[in-house]
């Protein structure tokens, strides 16, 4: 019960940062006027994150601390975990969002099939620009209860990039 709720508690936290982060991409990045703000699609980025990103992001983090042995320096503890996000949970994680966000708001599967064409490798490049120092910072200062939390903050950012390119 008790990590139920903090998947829970992990999921809303990240549904209200990623509903941020698309309001922002559409009134500051797509200039849309407030009277054109697409609310739904806000609430369905929203939704990704408190059904999927949270509770992913959660288990992921504990699986991360379990598995990296603590008798590793802190430092190599932060870089072990960085390097181990980075390999195996960033690409496919990065490939589900990009199937996920357009599936929500009601895109055909040929097109979303297109767009991870299109997309998937310029998004995961840009992944590598922020994330790998973005987790070792996580990794290796924050604790663990506020990892998931952390690393919204830092996906404010990445979250509009996210929401341009997958709502485009």
């Amino acid at each position: 019960m008790k990590r139920l709720k903090v998947y829970l508690k992990d999921g809303i936290n990240v549904a209200a940062v990623m509903g941020l982060g698309d309001t922002i991409a559409q009134l500051f990045f797509d200039k849309k006027p407030l009277d054109e703000w697409d609310a739904g699609r806000t609430l369905r980025f929203g939704i990704v994150g408190l059904v999927f990103v949270g509770p992913t992001l959660g288990r992921w983090y504990h699986f991360l601390e379990s598995r990296v042995p603590k008798t590793y320096s802190p430092m190599r503890r932060g870089v072990t975990k960085m390097l181990v996000d980075q390999t195996l949970f960033a690409p496919p994680f990065t490939m589900a969002m990009s199937f996920l966000v357009p599936l929500v708001n009601g895109e055909p599967i040929d097109r979303i099939r297109q767009r991870i064409l299109d997309s998937y490798v310029s998004i995961l490049i840009r992944n590598y620009m922020l994330w790998p120092a973005a987790q070792m910072l996580n990794f290796r200062f924050v604790p663990l209860g506020y990892q998931v939390l952390y690393a919204q903050f830092i996906a404010l950012v990445w979250n509009c990039y996210l929401s341009m390119i997958l709502n485009s």
